[in-house]
């Protein structure tokens, strides 16, 4: 299939489906490029003082978790 021909199928799907379409290709784009280990490698979080977890502030708060 040419590149003319999957353009013009793209153009013809439902919006959902071309959204899905969309995110294979970036995802594969990112991938050929070397960047998607990148993405999805997220880095440890250093511990920061004064921080508190997200139950922790709820429980401050008085808000159950």
């Amino acid at each position: 299939m040419s590149l003319a021909e999957l353009k013009k199928e793209s153009e013809a799907l439902r919006p959902e489906e071309q959204r899905e379409l969309a995110a294979f290709l970036a995802v594969a784009r990112m991938k050929q490029s070397g960047e998607w280990d990148e993405a999805v490698t997220s880095p440890a979080m250093p511990e920061r003082e004064g921080w508190v977890s997200l139950d922790e502030a709820k429980r401050q708060l008085g808000v159950n978790p």
